[in-house]
């Protein structure tokens, strides 16, 4: 009993850790996006669950009028709506950032996640006739090719995040990360992050939180929204099968598909709360256009985290540490630590690594 009442008293003080970084992480500024907290997308103490009437007003800067937390949908499963407000306010953030660089014809400029030290950093190699061409063809392809990379190292960030809290990452010190990393829903929020901040970038009419709010309500019903009950006994039904516990949840199953073997981030859809409901899948970003244009570019992220030798270890595993390369390629090494993490998986019996397209 003794034992028991510590444990619970434990998994307490972790939330309100968890809460008070919060509150320290929300003074952001306007210029970066704001930090949110994610959720579980479990029946478990903390978890709101949401539908399209509690979702508030988006807000870059600051989350005062949002109302973040777990939505259902019948083809895109559970959704946390604060990855999707991170993502797609990356999208911007990173867009903005590309396109002032390309149009001072910057050869390097860098860019991080907020939550986390490792460093991304961009070299471009721009077009022979590059100086030939006007202000305003150099203008409009700028346009273009940033609002490709914008959604592209989004999708390369947010999935990185993942492989960190992986490996033990803790955005706020003493916090586990670990049992949240590929949960079931994070990878397909990102990516519908992704795709609703592309969508608000895209509309004209109106400034960028109205456009996300505006956005995020469409695309969400498009994948049929439930209620906010309807969510919260999707997350009930999975108990003892994709998670365990009612005050922590303990992760049973990850979802490790991040468009690796066919280029869609494919959802997990809970049988039977929509019983005719398909998963729509969700492309991963490219950068066509970046190279027709005649672009060459590449991308190195630079691990600051204490767990950077265990990423490191597992891309190079006969070299020494102290000959590791400060700078990696995630493009390139991101298969290998999957295939990694999958083995793994199935070596603990945690979960076999799913796509669940047809469930």
């Amino acid at each position: 009993m003794r034992c028991y009442i510590f444990k619970t008293a434990s998994k307490l003080i972790i939330l309100l850790v968890v809460f008070a970084g919060v509150i320290f992480f929300n003074g952001c500024s306007v210029s970066q996006p704001c930090v949110r907290l994610g959720s579980y997308a479990t029946a478990t103490l903390g978890t709101h669950f949401l539908d399209t009437n509690s979702l508030g007003r988006h807000c870059f800067g600051s989350s005062c009028f949002e109302k973040n937390g777990i939505v259902y949908t019948c083809r895109g499963g559970h959704i946390d709506i604060a990855h999707v407000r991170i993502a797609a306010d990356n999208v911007r953030y990173i867009q903005d950032l590309a396109d002032k660089n390309i149009l001072r014809e910057s050869r390097n400029f860098d860019f991080k996640l907020r939550v986390e030290p490792s460093t991304y950093y961009v070299t471009l190699e721009y077009p022979p006739n590059w100086g030939k061409l006007s202000k305003k063809d150099r203008a409009r392809i700028a346009d273009e090719v940033s609002m490709e990379m914008g959604p592209y190292f989004t999708y390369i960030m947010t999935t990185w995040h993942e492989v960190l809290t992986w490996f033990g990452f803790k955005t706020m010190a003493f916090v586990p990360e670990q049992p949240s990393a590929f949960s079931w829903e994070d990878l397909y929020s990102n990516i519908f992050g992704i795709k609703v901040g592309t969508l608000a970038l895209q509309d004209k009419k109106h400034s960028y939180n109205t456009a996300m709010t505006i956005a995020l309500e469409k695309e969400l019903k498009k994948l049929g929204v439930q209620s906010s009950d309807t969510a919260r006994k999707a997350s009930e039904k999975m108990r003892g099968i994709w998670y365990e516990g009612t005050l922590i949840a303990e992760m049973k199953v990850r979802n490790l598909d991040i468009g690796i073997d066919d280029g869609f981030v494919s959802p997990m859809l809970v049988p039977g709360v929509c019983r005719s409901a398909m998963p729509e899948p969700l492309p991963v970003p490219k950068l066509s256009k970046l190279y027709r244009y005649g672009f060459k570019m590449t991308l190195e992220v630079e691990m600051n985290e204490m767990e950077k030798n265990k990423v490191l270890r597992i891309i190079y595993p006969n070299i020494s540490p102290s000959k590791y390369p400060r700078r990696i390629s995630p493009v390139e090494h991101l298969p290998v630590i999957m295939d990694n993490i999958k083995k793994e998986l199935d070596k603990q019996r945690i979960g076999k690594p799913l796509h669940f397209p047809d469930i």
